[in-house]
């Protein structure tokens, strides 16, 4: 399908089953893809997506588009370089594209290692980069202020790197431990067997990241000579959207760009693939406990004509729970956790993708029921009303994924780079429209027969056993989304007004008219705080079991009224709080505001539904043990913690689930979702007193009852250092360090972030000394989880075993050095424009400032208390980060986890 990189850059980038999609609707076992959104609409197309932009093309052939967007004071560059692993010529296979990406970021020769990242980080902004099969792209978000001075740090990095021998070593090991953390996941692996399986000759069959052996023979020459014959103007496309002036833009672009040398084009198009003549299947055994099953069927090129009708019947076979596939497989035959598909269309002919998460024994009915699937789908037309829910959800989702300026930019670049127009989405959602169900009979026979098929699986090992679970599951695996606070000034868009009703529900309205688009958000208190060691994960599974049945219309009622309209829904369960968010136009405001009511004030848990919910959280349970950063946070949680809930993972463990009853769930419903403990938070394209007026309607039955105390056993502090370790078969190793933390009451907060985000940012001194000079790592992060209760502070580094003694000895260097020694006045600086700058970025979709403010409002802080966020920030001074630094990162307690390969003692 089309592309629009931001839902997807990290995905492709490091070979996950789906590539650039204008919608998502890829292999749910992924644990990264986002689900379906909403649009019948007919007249939006240009006024959404392209209306506005300008396409000019400077006397070196570079294109530069440009589009004006006031919504926030941001600007976003997005530079799209044509070329990608699959263009790689004479070096393919080496990974060199992505080795480039990297490169570009050690310096120029006017910007030391290190100094680029500062930069951008000083004007408040992000940037990063990924490549993809076919192109390679770089995207930087600023404030307005800084567009032009983000454009020179541009300009510079595509004209000017040096690659510096001693950084290139450097990051040569940093990819390499990409590499292996690539191997590690089981998701991202048998993604990467389905494409060197499918192709054989197209360089589709090589990984993004490169084969080891080709990437270690690469040298400073071959990566100069790959970069300058690349890194040409007429082989770039430059997007710039937001709140800018045209002009003025182009003007600079001009004057930055100008002067770069046109080149000769080369077409460095690989051997292209022949048509597939017989099935080819592979399996491999790998540290999991369930099969991961991947199907793909080789489908056509984004520009195809047939490409509309492909991604229409990836919708209809596996785009949702209202589908063909997880209706039957998942739904009815209780046979696999999730089954999904996806027609993924890069610029050469990519794969129609059908995608299983499964136990191994079921595999074979399992691809029995998919083929007679197909071929019914083969024999007999779909109905107009199944197709047409299609075509919304495929609409729709562009519709929703637009809403930020990143995305915009992707959008058109992407457009111009892989279609060779810029509005070509607009042009694709009216071939979307024109699909018939002649087509989808005509592709469904054309592409997906077993002679163009390859089928690769991940079996558990036969020194793992699997795990047994009981024989009714369905419910496809949702990742919930832990509850974030924090936010930053909004100049543009109305705020926010309250309004109580009289069973206590607080309601929030924002206005926001820019795009037809809703977000309606619910959220309580509860979370595992509310649990005990036999009930963890009761939350988790109540807000999972909401839109599972009502006293009238059951799940799959609901579902199907859900992805008919586009709209997309979900749930979620975090420490302190639940919920669930609605996203839909908003011109189905009235009938889907119906449908939450009745969610939450009408649920009825039905027995079935509720034993898919438990047996699917015991296979996400099974499924976590299998990556290294779930099961390192499980372990940091519960040696930090031995009282408090907040040792639990959300989702609940083994002998709490197995021992859940559906009357727990309803007594935990009808004590919790109530209105006294309820926040409902609309935002959007809705009118104020409207919305109260139909939240008063269709709420006037939710209970005003009281909420039981919640209250937690008090957890003491750590006495000394306490150390866990356990044993994974993986590649790569990991250390987590953490440190008890505070509330979201509490002034340190601010202080905690600034210091997490002046240790973990690319310019900040652990990736400085980690990352970037010691090469020691690929991935580091340090964060603080705030709580109604203190919460915790972690920092976490993915290496090598061998490395794991040196990166922690550096961590706690560097946290003594904070204690000892004050953030300078310059790092204090930069950090609080960091921070401000994300916030800003961070608030551009209805979703979050939504789920921002009702929280902020659940918790006693005050729907408004995003307002607060620049001065609690810029109030800050040297010696707050010191008295916090010694407060909180006490070395002499605290908790150390690892996990690989070798228990280091």
């Amino acid at each position: 399908m089309k592309n629009l990189a931001s839902a997807k850059e990290e995905k492709e980038k490091n070979n996950s089953l789906v590539g650039s999609k204008k919608y998502c609707f890829g292999s749910l076992f992924l644990g990264l893809f986002f689900f379906l959104g909403s649009v019948s609409l007919e007249a939006q197309g240009s006024l959404l997506f392209e209306e506005g932009a300008k396409r000019y093309t400077l006397e070196n052939g570079m294109v530069v588009l440009l589009k004006e967007n006031h919504n926030l004071p941001l600007v976003n560059l997005f530079l799209c370089v044509r070329s990608g692993s699959a263009q790689e010529g004479k070096f393919s296979g080496s990974g060199i594209s992505h080795f480039v990406e990297h490169m570009l970021f050690k310096g120029t020769a006017n910007r030391k290692p290190g100094e680029i990242f500062k930069e951008i980080e000083s004007y408040g902004g992000t940037i990063n980069a990924f490549t993809s099969y076919d192109y390679t792209g770089y995207t930087v978000t600023v404030p307005k202020e800084f567009a032009h001075c983000a454009l020179e740090v541009l300009a510079d990095m595509a004209m000017n790197a040096d690659f510096n021998q001693e950084e290139l070593e450097k990051e040569r090991q940093v990819v390499l431990k990409e590499i292996n953390l690539s191997r590690d996941s089981p998701q991202k692996y048998v993604s990467r067997l389905l494409w060197q399986t499918a192709y054989t000759a197209h360089n589709y069959k090589y990984p993004i990241l490169g084969e080891e052996d080709l990437f270690k023979s690469l040298d400073r020459k071959k990566i100069v000579e790959y970069y300058q014959s690349r890194y040409v103007p007429n082989n770039m496309i430059l997007a710039i959207v937001g709140d800018i002036a045209q002009q003025a833009t182009l003007t600079r672009t001009k004057e930055l760009f100008g002067d770069f040398p046109r080149k000769p084009s080369i077409n460095y198009a690989g051997e292209p693939e022949a048509q597939q003549e017989q099935l080819r299947e592979y399996q491999e055994e790998f540290t999991v406990g369930v099969t991961y099953l991947l199907l793909g069927f080789h489908s056509v090129t984004l520009s195809d004509t047939d490409c509309p009708a492909l991604d229409a019947l990836g919708v209809i076979l596996g785009g949702g729970e209202d589908s063909r596939l997880y209706k039957l497989i998942c739904r009815k035959r209780n046979l696999a956790y999730d089954v999904q598909s996806i027609n993924y269309t890069p610029s050469d002919p990519g794969l129609f993708i059908i995608s299983g998460f499964l136990k191994e024994s079921r595999r074979s009915r399992v691809l029995s029921l998919i083929f007679k699937q197909i071929e019914l789908i083969q024999k007999k037309a779909i109905t107009e009303n199944e197709l047409e829910s299609a075509k919304n959800k495929i609409i729709s989702e562009i519709l929703f994924h637009q809403q930020t300026i990143q995305a915009q930019a992707q959008d058109l670049a992407l457009n111009e780079a892989l279609a060779g127009d810029f509005k070509f989405t607009e042009k694709y959602i009216q071939e979307i429209r024109r699909v018939t169900p002649e087509d989808i009979l005509r592709v469904a026979n054309k592409y997906l027969q077993k002679d163009n098929l390859s089928i690769v699986s991940l079996i558990p090992r036969e020194d793992r056993k699997e795990t047994e679970l009981p024989e009714d599951f369905t419910q496809p695996l949702k990742i919930g989304i832990e509850n974030l606070n924090g936010a930053i000034d909004e100049p543009i868009h109305g705020g926010v007004n309250k309004h109580v009703l009289a069973n206590k529900l607080t309601l929030l309205i924002r206005e926001k008219r820019d795009l037809p688009l809703v977000t309606i958000t619910v959220v309580f208190k509860g979370g595992v705080r509310a649990e005990d060691e036999m009930t963890n994960g009761l939350c988790n599974l109540t807000a999972k079991s909401l839109d599972k049945g009502t006293k009238t219309r059951n799940a799959s009622e609901i579902a199907s009224f859900v992805e008919s309209k586009g709209a997309r829904i979900s749930t979620f369960s975090g420490n302190n709080s639940f919920g669930l968010t609605l996203n839909l136009l908003s011109k189905d405001f009235d009938q889907m505001i119906a449908l939450l009511a009745d969610l939450i004030t009408n649920s009825s848990f039905p027995q079935r539904e509720f034993k898919r919910a438990k047996e699917n959280s015991l296979a996400e349970l099974i499924a976590r043990e299998d990556n290294i950063f779930e099961t390192g946070t499980k372990v940091l949680r519960s040696t930090l913690f031995r009282k408090h809930p907040y040792r639990f993972l959300k989702i609940g463990n083994e002998d709490s689930l197995k021992k859940l009853t559906r009357r727990n769930l309803i007594n935990f419903y009808r004590s919790f979702c109530v209105g006294g403990n309820m926040v409902l938070a609309v935002f959007g394209d809705v009118d104020t007193e409207k919305v109260i007026t139909k939240v008063e309607e269709e709420f006037n039955d939710l209970s005003d009852r009281d909420v039981p105390l919640i209250a937690p056993e008090e957890e003491s502090r750590l006495s000394a250092i306490q150390k866990n370790y356990k044993i994974m078969p993986k590649q790569q190793s990991l250390l987590l360090l953490g440190f008890r933390g505070t509330t979201v009451f509490d002034q340190d907060r601010y202080a905690l972030e600034l210091i997490c985000q002046m240790l973990s940012q690319a310019s900040g001194r652990l990736f400085t000394q980690i990352r970037e000079k010691a090469g020691f790592a690929y991935t580091l992060v340090a964060y603080s989880v705030l709580g109604l209760d203190p919460g915790y502070i972690v920092i976490y580094v993915a290496t090598t075993a061998e490395n794991i003694k040196a990166v922690k000895e550096e961590v706690l260097r560097q946290l003594d050095l904070l204690r000892q020694k004050p953030l300078t006045e310059d790092e204090l600086q930069q950090a609080k424009i960091a921070l401000r700058g994300r916030k800003l970025i961070s608030r551009q979709t209805n979703a979050n400032c939504a789920l921002e403010s009702a929280l902020d409002e659940l918790y006693g802080l005050g729907y408004n208390h995003y307002l607060e966020y620049p001065e609690q920030i810029n109030r800050l001074e040297v010696k707050d980060i010191k008295r916090v630094a010694n407060k909180y990162f006490t070395l002499s307690n605290y908790a150390e986890v690892v996990i690989g390969p070798l228990a280091l003692q």
